[in-house]
């Protein structure tokens, strides 16, 4: 399962980000998947942190196993919603209604680039 995801679709959707002007929002990483639907425990973020994992998510990777398997081309994309606690000592916490603010506040902007993608390697 190594080498899933394009990286001619990852080019397209970076300079799509770019030309969009919101490449500030959008970075490769590692993705971990994590059984839900509950937000990971402190101790969770810390050990998932000291892995190199940049983002968390309840999904992406049984789609990803089944179309590889099925032959189709890749393509990743996650919006991140919250930053992970990883001290018992902060005072902040994750809450599923800010988890759905950040998605409204981004999804535009996440409608736009998926409907400009061209899998053909041209951008629209």
């Amino acid at each position: 399962m190594s080498g899933v995801y394009g990286k001619d679709l990852q080019k397209i959707a970076f300079d799509l980000c770019k030309s969009m002007d919101v490449s500030q929002f959008v970075q490769g990483g590692v993705y971990c998947m994590v059984g839900g639907p509950n937000f990971e425990t402190i101790a969770e973020a810390r050990l998932l942190h000291r892995l190199g994992v940049d983002a968390v998510g309840m999904s992406t990777a049984p789609e990803v196993v089944v179309a590889t398997q099925c032959g189709m081309r890749v393509f990743g994309l996650s919006l991140i919603t919250n930053k992970v606690v990883k001290s018992y000592d902060d005072t902040e916490s994750v809450n599923h209604e800010a988890v759905l603010e950040v998605s409204k506040l981004r999804s535009q902007m996440l409608q736009t680039l998926v409907s400009q993608m061209d899998i053909n390697n041209n951008a629209v």
